[in-house]
């Protein structure tokens, strides 16, 4: 008997290919799915939900929407860039455009990391700025290294920080803002319409929640990704989340294997993992958290994860 394909499965492939950036892309779809029925769901209902559940409803989703749009930023789950990025134009969390997010992200994969002038998801400080920092500047630097400080001072601060900086890039043409902005400033007027007018939610309290909210849950998992240290390979972490965390940032928890592979769907992050042994390598930098987020909770909520200067390599 012919094993071959027929004409009709050798198209069908074919347009499957073409659509999907990986075969089980469809996971994904179910998930942007999820992501935006839950957003709306979340704001179609706060008139019959306790304040206490809008707020933990929106910051879950908008965390969610947040990990979404990571997805979309590495190129899935379709082939074509323009419609990844028309699925994540809908930002809920507001604060930050889509295409700026995804030309500082890429960055971020293609530089040294944890470099304060080179890396865009920095969180240290050159050791010429630290010797110049007065004691004022050098106390937030350590705060900035707790979780208590990250998730509450500097969610709100490094928002409109971002916020601000960026629009005043599209102002003066710099890179891609404008062409961000150009995607960003209808959906800002669509989540407000939506939020505001069509679901009679208070933007202040969109903002709590569905901003600030969704912003700080996402800070979690970005909290413990990378850490300093003299080799350059191995500056990143592995956090053992449970299948709920994990499915809330689409395994980019487990972000050495991530950083391996940073094409690789979200879906496929745990096979890399094992595959690389990431657990082994991140055990052996002390970057390793079996006890997942509640692990990182009860260690650096008031205790710095990190002394706050950046160093070099050798």
């Amino acid at each position: 008997m012919s094993t071959s394909s027929s004409p009709a499965d050798l198209i069908n492939k074919s347009n499957s290919h073409t659509f999907f950036k990986s075969p089980g892309d469809w996971r994904t779809l179910i998930i942007a799915a999820l992501v935006y029925i839950g957003w709306f769901a979340s704001v179609f209902t706060h008139k019959q939900l306790p304040w206490w559940a809008t707020f933990a409803l929106l910051t879950w989703f908008g965390a969610w929407h947040l990990s979404l749009q990571h997805e979309l930023v590495h190129g899935h789950p379709f082939r074509n860039s323009k419609l990844n990025a028309a699925l994540a134009s809908l930002s809920v969390t507001m604060w930050v455009p889509f295409l700026s997010f995804k030309r500082d992200h890429i960055s971020h994969h293609n530089t040294t990391l944890t470099h304060p002038q080179l890396d865009t998801e920095s969180y240290y400080e050159m050791p010429e700025k630290w010797q110049n920092s007065g004691r004022l500047l050098r106390a937030i630097y350590w705060a900035n290294r707790t979780l208590a400080f990250r998730l509450t001072v500097w969610s709100v601060f490094s928002a409109v920080q971002y916020f601000i900086a960026d629009a005043w890039r599209a102002v003066r043409n710099i890179g891609n803002s404008r062409a961000a902005w150009t995607l960003h400033i209808p959906a800002l007027v669509a989540v407000t319409f939506i939020v505001n007018n069509l679901a009679q939610m208070s933007m202040l309290e969109y903002l709590i929640g569905g901003v600030f909210g969704s912003h700080s849950l996402n800070m979690m998992r970005s909290f413990p990704e990378h850490k300093t240290l003299d080799n350059e390979s191995t500056r990143t972490a592995m956090i053992d989340a449970g299948w709920l965390m994990g499915l809330l940032m689409l395994n980019n928890n487990l972000h050495i294997a991530h950083h391996d592979e940073p094409s690789a769907p979200w879906y496929e992050v745990p096979a890399v993992a094992k595959r690389t042994n990431a657990y082994e390598r991140a055990g052996k930098i002390d970057s390793l958290y079996k006890g997942g987020y509640g692990e990182i909770i009860r260690r650096f909520t008031l205790k710095p994860y990190d002394q706050p200067v950046y160093s070099k390599s050798v």
